[in-house]
C-alpha cells in the first residue's frame, strides 16, 4: 500500500463519473457511505486521488475534500464481523493526522443522527 500511495495513478483506475454520480446521490437526498477494510492512511490515499483524478498537494491532501461526498466513512471494518460482532470497537479518526479516539457506541456518531441507526 505505500506503493499505491506514492504512485495512485499507476494503481488506482480514475473514473470521473464517480464523483458526479456521488454527489447526485448526495443531491437527491440519498443517505451515502463509505465502508472498508482500508485503514484511514489508505483510504484517503485512494479517495483524494479519486476525487481529484491526481496526486495532490499534502494541503490539498490534508483538507480531505471527498469527505463531503458521504454522510458516513467507516475505515479498518473488519468486514465481515463488523456486520455480526457486537463487540468490535469503533474508533474516531481525525482526517487531519490520523489519529484514533474511542468512541461509546454508534450514538456518538453524528451522522446517525440523534437516535443512532434507527
Amino acid at each position: 500500500k505505500d506503493v499505491v500511495a506514492e504512485r495512485p495513478e499507476d494503481f488506482i483506475v480514475h473514473d470521473p463519473d464517480l464523483v458526479p454520480m456521488l454527489q447526485s446521490y448526495r443531491d437527491a437526498g440519498v443517505k451515502v457511505f463509505l465502508l472498508t477494510n482500508s485503514y484511514w492512511e489508505y483510504t484517503a490515499v485512494a479517495m483524494n486521488y479519486l476525487f481529484h483524478g491526481e496526486k495532490v498537494p499534502k494541503e490539498v491532501f490534508a483538507s480531505n475534500l471527498w469527505l463531503d461526498l458521504f454522510d458516513l466513512v467507516i475505515v479498518g471494518s473488519c468486514k465481515p464481523a463488523f456486520l455480526v460482532d457486537p463487540y468490535l470497537n469503533l474508533f474516531r479518526v481525525n482526517p487531519q493526522d490520523g489519529g484514533l479516539r474511542n468512541t461509546d457506541g454508534v450514538f456518538e456518531i453524528e451522522s446517525f443522527g440523534p437516535n443512532g441507526a434507527e
